[in-house]
């Protein structure tokens, strides 16, 4: 099943439970369904970033922002690597990104 497809299952998922909520409770079945909701599209963004391997289980978007282990740098003049402003080598401060 293709990733669009998997989204509108789980959106029709939800909005049938959604509906049965506001059937059988009335507008107090809207409190249920909006955390069932809640629940459901926190559950998938897990599951799809553990899918692409960017750790599901810190939580928040750290580790998909590159916070845990920062931004190494390539220095253009003699090519060591490093992080922070100037090379330790040369002094140099042309550098590239290096991910």
């Amino acid at each position: 099943m293709n990733w669009i497809g998997q989204q509108m299952a789980w959106i029709m998922v939800s909005l049938a439970i959604s509906l049965l909520f506001t059937m059988w409770l009335g507008l107090w079945g809207l409190i249920p369904a909006i955390a069932i909701f809640i629940g459901i599209s926190y559950y998938m963004r897990r599951r799809m970033m553990a899918r692409m391997g960017m750790g599901g289980g810190g939580g928040g978007f750290g580790s998909m922002l590159g916070a845990g282990g920062g931004i190494n740098y390539i220095c253009i003049a003699c090519g060591h690597r490093f992080k922070g402003g100037a090379c330790p080598r040369c002094g140099s401060k042309m550098r590239r990104a290096d991910f």
